[in-house]
């Protein structure tokens, strides 16, 4: 059933950073606008408060992998991002065509990287990896910004060589409990786990302020077209200090062809509490805070 992250949903107290970032410097394309959002979206995404507009952003003939922005006033500061080692969202991956332009520019704009690019073989593989992660600290979140590689690393930069970079093709949650994740992501998502790996060594620890020796085990899931954005679980570092977030700061959106398949399954509480079952804009949504830090909005297909 779950084929890709339709949407990735940030909370924001000042939208206009954002849509800097993602509209102005990486060449996502405004498509959507919403001034006076549905209430009921507050409790859907799992905020204090409804947002007051939403702004969709997209990469032209992407398949999933869109970022809407949702204006809540007055919402608090996120925790920047550090060590991966509590709970919740932790970063969004992109594929860059070609990465050192793009930075610059970011760069340029006021935006921090958190090291110069590091270079590592994908985990159990020879497959060369050059990343860099940058702040995003209006969500708390970093952005992994990955050397695209033709027919290495599918993305809508396949199809237009011109677009610099990619839709979002990846969403990372650390869990406490990456054993009940996998489950959840498989059998009541319906999704394909095609990379499992563990994270670690010198570049990896460079990149991530980690200890000598320190690393973090993941698994990615997606569906049977591959729509982007994949959906990544990640084992917490034990020792973290600091608690959950209590805003989401990231919402998982999925379109999916039976919710009531996956109300059923939801039904015993085991993978987290439905915050919200509502029919909005037409479709119906599940609002669902996992254990495993991720909300997500489970919707109905449009067809």
């Amino acid at each position: 059933m779950f084929d890709g992250i339709t949407e990735l949903a940030l909370p924001s107290s000042d939208p206009r950073s954002l849509v800097a970032l993602y509209r102005d410097l990486m060449g996502f394309v405004e498509v959507d606008t919403d001034d006076a959002p549905d209430a009921l979206y507050g409790a859907l995404y799992g905020l204090p408060a409804a947002p007051v507009r939403t702004i969709l952003l997209a990469k032209p003939g992407s398949s999933g992998g869109a970022i809407r922005i949702l204006d809540v006033p007055m919402l608090p500061a996120a925790s920047p991002a550090g060590r991966p080692d509590r709970n919740g969202p932790y970063a969004l991956d992109f594929y860059l065509a070609d990465p050192g332009p793009v930075e610059h520019a970011i760069v340029n704009q006021g935006w921090d990287f958190v090291t110069e690019p590091v270079h590592y073989d994908l985990p159990g593989t020879s497959i060369p990896v050059r990343e860099r992660m940058l702040r995003q600290d209006e969500s708390g979140l970093l952005h992994a910004f990955v050397q695209y590689r033709p027919r290495g690393t599918r993305c809508v930069i396949d199809q237009h060589p011109d677009t610099k970079v990619s839709e979002v093709v990846a969403a990372v949650f650390m869990t406490a409990d990456l054993a009940g994740a996998r489950d959840f992501a498989t059998t009541v998502l319906g999704g394909a786990e095609y990379f499992t790996g563990r994270f670690d060594g010198p570049a990896v620890e460079q990149m991530l302020a980690l200890s000598p020796g320190e690393g973090f085990e993941a698994a990615l899931f997606r569906g049977p077209t591959s729509a982007n954005a994949r959906l990544e679980f990640a084992q917490t570092i034990p020792g973290g200090t600091l608690a959950p977030d209590p805003i989401p700061r990231v919402v998982a959106v999925c379109d999916l062809p039976d919710l009531d398949v996956v109300a059923a399954a939801l039904a015993d509480g085991k993978h987290g509490t439905v915050s919200a079952d509502v029919v909005v804009d037409g479709r119906r949504q599940l609002g669902l805070a996992s254990r495993y830090g991720a909300h997500f909005v489970l919707r109905q297909s449009a067809s």
